[in-house]
């Protein structure tokens, strides 16, 4: 079978000090994002998965988080997300987004420990980083291989 490998390129976005939960419909959380084409960048996917799920047809990446490389040996699965802080208009804390995705929801969550937890945020290191991350000014590379 061989290795699934995932490259993902994934945004914290930050409104009234929440940040934006992707939902899949019956599953699993995750930040907003997805995975990096052959040949584009991960800026140019982040974009295109955003303005995909979202809608957003502007936003900026105002700076580059860090990696979160995350692999489960028994599945065969290893991932690396790359994590940007992104700014956009037209998304507000105060009011969820709409997916443009059937087997998408979206809502905003305080960025503590406790909450990321609760709400099963995967990776499961995103969970204990992005507290941390939103606190320092300086890229992180986090792994659990």
């Amino acid at each position: 079978m061989g290795i699934q490998f995932r490259h993902i390129a994934r945004a914290l976005i930050i409104d009234n000090n929440h940040i934006l939960i992707a939902r899949m419909k019956d599953a699993h959380s995750f930040l907003p994002g997805g995975g990096v084409e052959l040949g584009e960048s991960a800026r140019t996917a982040l974009k295109r998965e955003l303005e995909e799920e979202l809608g957003v047809t502007t936003c900026e990446i105002t700076r580059f988080l860090g990696v979160i490389e995350f692999g489960i040996e028994e599945k065969e699965y290893h991932e690396i997300n790359h994590l940007f802080e992104v700014k956009t208009n037209g998304l507000s804390a105060i009011i969820p987004p709409i997916s443009k995705e059937s087997h998408l929801e979206f809502y905003w969550i305080e960025p503590t420990i406790e909450k990321l937890k609760q709400h099963n945020v995967l990776p499961y290191l995103v969970q204990e980083i992005i507290p941390q991350i939103i606190s320092e000014d300086k890229p992180l590379w986090v792994s659990n291989m």
